[in-house]
């Protein structure tokens, strides 16, 4: 028990001491539970996880974003100007052959508004012909079916992956646990690449609603796409997952430093596959409920975060 000099311990101020304990710090409230038994903690952690999934379920009260591709074109006249103004006296800024094909940025009835490396061109629409979208991959077009916020199956199969996340971190942090009382060596506290993959989930998913066909693109160009005319969204796809590479290696250099190579590498397996876990739930929700998945998420994910930090920097309990 706490001794608080400005607490008198007397049997009449039992009642007033218990209440002030209420509001103590979270690690003193499980500290004078230790005696009976309970982690308080535990039964918070689960309460949390119900009122979060409460609010989750209020959080698509509006209709998702559709997922917007750019109008595409192929040149049908043997040279075709690409000029600084939408008109036939502007000046020619770049040329284009037969064959060519064009993404409008904008267009309307008689021009269409191009790329033309770092600057924007205007070309005529009688010498162009509209082709079809990208393919999008199948796997994304069974993401896209089920990502319907107004069935019921789709609020079951959130709920379900939500639980399934907090499980596996769960089994993640217990294996560690044991490893750590085991074979006696320190764990990495902080893990990077999970936060990394959490936070590329959230900027693809946004890209994947408002700039479907650049998400497309940057999977089917790979890395030919960080040219000179890439776009600056097919860029940035590019640069998480640069980012992601980095912090991967410097989880399991990190890991490898902790707990040797052996365990390193394990460890680091592990955090890797629970990253992905995170990725595949967060891309998925972000794609079905837009913005109102993202501010449940951010809180959702905080939450966790803390509770694995807190539990990786934790030393392993020895039963008396």
């Amino acid at each position: 028990m706490f001794k608080d000099s400005y607490i008198i311990l007397t049997s009449e101020k039992n009642f007033i001491k218990k209440c002030y304990c209420q509001w103590l710090s979270y690690y003193k409230v499980i500290h004078l539970q230790q005696d009976k038994g309970r982690d308080i903690m535990h039964y918070k952690s689960i309460r949390n996880i119900f009122l979060l999934l409460f609010l989750f379920v209020f959080t698509a009260c509006v209709e998702p974003g559709n997922y917007r591709m750019r109008d595409r074109y192929i040149v049908t006249s043997h040279t075709l100007y690409i000029r600084s103004a939408p008109s036939t006296v502007s000046e020619i800024i770049g040329t284009l052959g037969q064959g060519d094909t064009v993404v409008a940025v904008a267009s309307d009835r008689y021009w269409i508004m191009v790329r033309n490396g770092y600057e924007t061109g205007y070309i005529s629409t009688d010498y162009l012909k509209k082709i079809d979208y990208p393919v999008t991959p199948k796997i994304l077009q069974t993401s896209e079916k089920l990502a319907n916020w107004k069935k019921w199956q789709f609020w079951i199969l959130a709920i379900a992956m939500l639980l399934l996340w907090v499980l596996a971190e769960e089994w993640v942090l217990k294996t560690k646990q044991y490893l750590k009382k085991k074979f006696n060596f320190n764990i990495k506290e902080i893990i990077v690449s999970y936060v990394t993959f959490f936070v590329v989930a959230l900027l693809s998913g946004i890209i994947y609603l408002h700039w479907k066909d650049y998400f497309i693109e940057s999977i089917y160009k790979g890395i030919a796409a960080n040219s000179y005319e890439a776009d600056i969204v097919t860029i940035t796809v590019w640069v998480q997952l640069s980012l992601l590479a980095i912090s991967i290696l410097y989880d399991y250099l990190g890991s490898i430093f902790k707990t040797g190579l052996r365990f390193g590498t394990l460890l680091t397996i592990l955090d890797v596959l629970l990253g992905l876990m995170a990725f595949c739930i967060t891309f998925f929700l972000v794609i079905a409920l837009s913005y109102y998945a993202i501010a449940f998420l951010l809180v959702f994910f905080t939450s966790r975060f803390i509770h694995i930090v807190d539990k990786n920097s934790s030393k392993p309990r020895f039963r008396k």
